[in-house]
């Protein structure tokens, strides 16, 4: 008869930083990503501009439901 791996709790601390980990990194690439983003607006001068659409777009979006 076959084995069923266990698991540690080594196992289970390795994977859970592992995790960790990798929510850190997402969590940086989204930060960097809001940051470019913003900044392309201000570059672009249309700030007022993407306001007024995305309050336009949501309010629409609101409405519906």
């Amino acid at each position: 008869m076959k084995k069923k791996k266990t698991y540690t709790k080594h196992d289970l601390r390795r994977s859970i930083e592992n995790l960790e980990k990798s929510i850190y990194w997402i969590g940086q690439r989204v930060r960097r990503f809001e940051t470019v983003f913003n900044d392309y607006i201000e570059m672009q001068d249309n700030e007022e501009d993407f306001k007024e659409y995305l309050d336009e777009k949501y309010k629409q979006s609101e409405e519906e439901e």
